[in-house]
């Protein structure tokens, strides 16, 4: 389209031009026909070239009516008229024949003779002039004639000039109608084009307006979803950091200090695993609904993640940060009402006040910490960071790196102690018992370690490590004496544990049936197939299996009925008062029978005085464990077992 307007416009700009040209040759081709009043100027100037002749006749013939001013005048006309003839195109025209030269020449030269003879201008001059004239009538009227036939060849060639002049000048005027034509239907068809344009980025501009508002909106949302839990509509983990970098840096700035408390909701996981997660998805929102009510203005509630929820406020001192606090709890842990349940939850909270803390995470962990110390408490309980609450915290991150490295730094070591017949007090076996000498702290109590290493995934290796050493020490023995080795839950939840306890006794060359695993009751608190198919697995290799601290813990006798436990080990707490209280005997008369009902042996540990190795003979007790029989020895103390 740009091109074929560009050609149109060069047309117009070119026939513009041409019929410039033309306009000039047509008005040089017009300027010939005035070669026609040249033919008259010749012809004017021949009559009064006659007059003159005839005026000077009848003054020589003596006519009366002829005056000499008449002849004057008449004299004078055909000097300017043959000066005429000597300007122009009349004087082209005689200087292109030399007759004509001369012919004027001679026709001015007798003019001048008898202009200059006039004032004395008599009838015998006359007389002598009138030969000379008639002598140029001829020659003067042939120059007429010559002249009106030129023209009229001229104003012929001009005429057909002009003609053509014309068929261009029209042809050219046609050109220029048809190409004003084409673009007036090219400028309206680019109208066009520019309206259905228009039309077009109007509707584009209007898209693109409704796209950008989506956008603007789909972008808020996004926002929103990035900063905001999906459940409960809070804000996250990403918002609670926001603000509370804010906060701080405002407290720095000489603003209220910024508080955060940190608290999650005890029992929800058994919410979810009685009622369904749907139920605990409906109490995470209740929850939530809850505190936004509860929240002031300035305050920030966010969902953490899981059950964990955070509150972010400002310029609270200790003690109102502690009745906030406490005042939170009881909001939460009112009665919720959800789907014909009525559901009862605790809490416990965790304060951080923000003082001389570097950054925000710094504060929050301070909150954990306190919510940590709250924990251990109970529901329940509010507890604000404390500066030793650090300190445990340094001292609980040490003894996990000391406890890490005890393994190969060599401060581990098996100990056994011997378990005896009841009424022979023959050994019968050895229980294998763990022990940590530190450098610094010493001997390490199982109770503190075994736990910490529990919670950190250390029991793994350091179970490993006490079945293989237990087992390469029994399989030196002269006598087939079992060897008991306590296995944590933690261990018995693992997938691998089949075969790891085989690989260990196919290594140390022990028979199976001289291994004796402990398991406690805390693994009966989950019954599913799996934990029966370990147990079942772990009795067809040939291992006995024995339930530790009989009666602490959650066992049932349809536990010991499900489970085929081959022995039953009746905690020291019992065995402590079997000589003072008639109700620990009975309890250790009760476990007796049914350990004698279901076939299983009965081992007592705790024993320390001969009366309590009296009351186990009368309730029949098999076996028997304590400080009475042996204390808890190195391998190295055992030589006496070795082949």
């Amino acid at each position: 389209m740009r091109r074929i307007l560009g050609v149109i416009i060069c047309c117009f700009v070119l026939a513009t031009g041409y019929i410039a040209y033309v306009i000039a040759e047509r008005q040089t081709a017009l300027q010939k026909f005035a070669r026609y009043n040249d033919s008259w100027a010749v012809s004017q100037m021949l009559s009064e070239y006659m007059r003159l002749e005839q005026r000077l006749a009848a003054y020589a013939l003596g006519v009366e009516s002829v005056d000499l001013d008449e002849v004057h005048l008449r004299l004078d006309i055909i000097i300017s008229r043959l000066e005429f003839m000597q300007q122009g195109t009349l004087y082209e025209f005689v200087e292109k024949n030399a007759s004509r030269r001369q012919l004027i020449a001679n026709l001015k030269s007798l003019l001048d003779k008898l202009d200059q003879q006039f004032d004395v201008l008599d009838v015998d001059h006359v007389k002598a002039l009138l030969p000379d004239m008639i002598a140029l009538d001829g020659p003067l009227t042939a120059l007429a004639a010559s002249s009106v036939e030129y023209d009229v060849g001229v104003i012929d060639t001009a005429q057909r000039e002009v003609q053509k002049l014309h068929y261009i000048y029209t042809a050219l005027a046609g050109g220029l109608i048809l190409c004003g034509i084409a673009l007036i239907i090219l400028l309206l068809r680019q109208n066009k084009l520019l309206n259905n344009a228009h039309g077009r980025m109007k509707r584009l501009t209007d898209d693109l307006r409704e796209t950008s508002g989506e956008l603007q909106s789909q972008n808020y949302r996004l926002e929103h979803s990035a900063h905001h839990d999906a459940l409960t509509g809070l804000p996250n983990r990403i918002l609670f950091r926001q603000d509370l970098e804010a906060r701080m840096k405002t407290a720095r700035e000489g603003g209220g200090a910024a508080v955060v408390l940190l608290f999650d909701l005890d029992g929800f996981k058994d919410v979810n695993d009685t009622l369904g997660h749907d139920v605990g998805d409906v109490l995470l929102q209740a929850v939530a609904g809850r505190l936004t009510e509860f929240s002031h203005r300035d305050d920030l509630i966010c969902r953490l993640g899981g059950d964990e929820f955070a509150v972010v406020s400002a310029g609270l001192a200790p003690e109102p940060a502690y009745e906030f606090a406490q005042h939170l709890m009881n909001v939460v842990s009112s009665p919720y009402h959800i789907k014909d349940h009525e559901i009862k939850i605790g809490t416990c909270i965790g304060v951080a006040i923000s003082s001389s803390e570097p950054d925000m995470e710094e504060l929050f962990k301070r909150a954990d910490l306190a919510l940590y110390e709250a924990k251990a408490l109970g529901t329940g309980h509010v507890c604000i960071f404390q500066p030793h609450m650090q300190t445990r915290l340094l001292e609980k991150k040490a003894f996990e790196a000391d406890l890490h490295d005890a393994l190969k730094n060599g401060e581990m070591e098996v100990y056994y102690q011997p378990q005896v017949d009841t009424f022979t007090r023959e050994i019968c076996g050895y229980e294998a018992l763990l022990r940590w000498t530190h450098p610094k702290r010493g001997a390490v109590p199982p109770s503190e370690f075994i736990p910490v290493a529990e919670k950190t995934g250390m029991i793994h290796e350091l179970g490993d490590w006490v079945l293989k050493v237990a087992c390469c020490e029994a399989v030196l023995w002269n006598r087939p004496l079992k060897v008991a080795v306590n296995l944590s839950p933690v261990q018995f939840i693992t997938k691998d544990l089949i075969q790891r306890v085989k690989a260990i006794l196919k290594e140390s060359g022990l028979d199976p049936q001289r291994l004796e695993l402990e398991i406690t009751e805390s693994v009966l608190l989950d019954k599913n197939e799996q934990t029966l198919r370990i147990l079942r697995q772990l009795k067809a290799i040939g291992i006995q299996i024995a339930m530790d601290d009989f009666g602490t813990g959650y066992s049932s006798l349809g536990s010991l009925s499900s489970f085929p436990f081959d022995k039953i080990k009746i905690d020291r707490s019992f065995i402590r008062d079997v000589t003072t209280r008639a109700d620990a005997l009975a309890i250790v008369e009760l476990v007796t029978g049914i350990g004698q009902s279901l076939g299983m042996i009965t081992i007592a540990e705790g024993i320390e005085t001969e009366e309590e190795l009296e009351c186990l003979k009368r309730v029949g007790c098999d076996q028997l464990q304590g400080y009475l029989f042996g204390r808890p020895v190195p391998a190295s103390e055992l030589a006496h077992l070795r082949k």
